[in-house]
């Protein structure tokens, strides 16, 4: 049941995050916290074998692409839904947050984090299973009945069988803004995925009703497809819905429609149409060094494609073969890329101030300024790819209330604007550029967590236009949560709606 705690009056933003309490009560239960566009609600995770085993390691808490619930599984011995391991009893479950449910979760024995990864349009999560295998989805949306095991109560996927081999040689990618994933047969490397020669290749949607109730969900085939006898390469990892093995497997359009991926030898860009019969070559090679598919960031249309080289952003159309580039200024050690929730924007911005973005209409500078940023952290990105924002450490700035000063930095087409106060870490951007933060005890940084290394003091929204506010004081502090990946690791999980 949710608890409404506070309500906050402006400024807001149209956010949502989560964080555990530290603290437990006397069966071990915890607390987690919603921030809901400025709402504070509670939820009780209780743990179904309370023990010293229970508090090993973090809890996995990982938000779905579009911020509508969170997956919440244990790493260690103990919560709330039954989940078969070879080590012992997991628990797993689906917080949803906007129609306010849990869906209990049974997820395959010895499942690692990161091999079940939410579909980048939301509204679903799947996962490979079985020898020989199968893809399982759930599907997320209130709007879709989800029938549960008698036994277990937990909810049951729906599987489609996969044509050979078994869950470890599959993946899967799927479209941002359309309901649709691609199942791609590929080989294992080094703890990822790449393509396979001569693999399969299945397209399929699944249900996300956008009107009315869906009480017969399916999964509902597009399309099959092999792959070419041609040796296949991974992409590079700009957007993916989790950091899961299937990423950099391939990259998808928007719409659903296409999927792209790199080749060596005489075709650099092999491209799949849903439904058609034949995988084709889009982007032959020898061609410009620009062009190469090692270079390929994103499709954001079923006919353009993003290619980076170096600070120099290109935008290729594959049906006229029209290129338009445009430098970045800066490093590329300082270079972060960043894709809009629906896939059709990429934005590329150096941490130093200058940023560029890119969507099917052409190529748009936002801001050329330039100023040093020291410690920046990783930026984060409005929905619409049109804001940015990120934290920087002043060195030898003024104390701040007895704290060494820092620094926000927010982008957007109106330029640079730089705000200095206490020390600060930035969490969601919404597409207005009201920002949610959380406050430091220092500017200490930890390479193992990627994180500051203390628990978060306050929770801020700095408005668009230059207002701050403390939203919350973290007390009890918030407890250390792990994302899907096995290097992620998080204070306060957001994402902007």
């Amino acid at each position: 049941m949710f608890v409404l705690l506070v309500a906050c009056g402006p400024p807001t933003v149209d956010a949502r995050a989560v964080w555990i309490a530290s603290q437990r009560d006397k069966g071990g239960a915890r607390t987690l916290t919603i921030y809901d566009a400025g709402r504070l609600v509670e939820r009780e995770l209780l743990p179904a074998d309370p023990g010293p085993e229970a508090e090993v390691l973090p809890l996995v808490v990982e938000l779905d692409p579009r911020g509508q619930g969170a997956l919440v599984r244990a790493a260690d011995g103990g919560w709330q839904h039954e989940l078969g391991d070879s080590f012992g009893t997991l628990r797993a479950g689906y917080v949803d947050l906007a129609g306010e449910r849990t869906l209990p979760l049974a997820l395959p024995a010895s499942l690692a984090p990161d091999a079940a990864g939410f579909a980048p349009a939301g509204g679903a999560l799947w996962w490979t299973a079985g020898c020989p295998a199968a893809l399982e989805l759930v599907p997320l949306s209130p709007r879709v009945a989800t029938p549960s095991a008698g036994d277990t109560g937990a909810v049951v996927p729906l599987a489609w069988p996969l044509p050979v081999g078994c869950a470890e040689v599959w993946g899967a990618v799927g479209a941002a803004d359309a309901p649709v994933v691609f199942a791609v047969q590929g080989v294992p490397e080094n703890g990822s995925l790449r393509p396979g020669p001569g693999g399969h290749v299945l397209a399929l949607r699944y249900p996300r009703p956008d009107h009315g109730y869906d009480d017969a969900p399916a999964l509902t085939a597009l399309g099959q497809v092999r792959l070419p006898d041609e040796l296949l390469l991974r992409l590079p990892r700009a957007r993916c819905a989790g950091p899961g093995p299937s990423c950099g497997l391939a990259v998808v359009d928007p719409d659903g429609r296409t999927l792209s991926l790199a080749g060596v030898g005489a075709c650099g860009v092999w491209r799949w149409v849903a439904g058609e019969p034949a995988v084709e070559c889009a982007v032959p090679a020898g061609g410009p060094s620009w062009r190469s598919p090692d270079r390929l960031i994103a499709a954001i249309s079923p006919r353009h494609y993003v290619f980076r080289e170096d600070l120099v952003i290109r935008r290729y159309d594959l049906g006229t073969g029209e290129h338009v580039g445009r430098p970045l200024i800066g490093d590329t050690s300082e270079l972060f890329t960043r894709t809009s929730v629906d896939g059709r924007a990429v934005v590329f911005a150096t941490t130093r101030g200058s940023a560029l973005r890119v969507d099917e209409a052409g190529l748009e500078l936002l801001s050329v300024e330039q100023a040093p940023c020291t410690g920046a952290q990783p930026p984060v990105a409005s929905p619409n790819a049109r804001y940015l924002a990120w934290t920087c450490v002043i060195d030898g700035g003024a104390d701040v209330g007895g704290l060494v000063a820092g620094e926000i930095v927010r982008v957007s087409s109106a330029g640079m604007e730089r705000f200095q106060g206490v020390p600060m870490w930035a969490l969601a951007i919404d597409d207005d550029g009201d920002l949610l933060l959380h406050s430091r005890d220092d500017q200490e940084f930890s390479l193992e967590l990627l994180l500051p290394p203390a628990a978060p003091r306050n929770l801020y929204v700095l408005s668009a236009d230059g207002e701050l506010a403390r939203v919350d004081a973290l007390e009890p502090d918030p407890e250390l949560m792990r994302g899907m990946g096995p290097s992620i690791y998080r204070w306060i999980a957001a994402q902007a709606t």
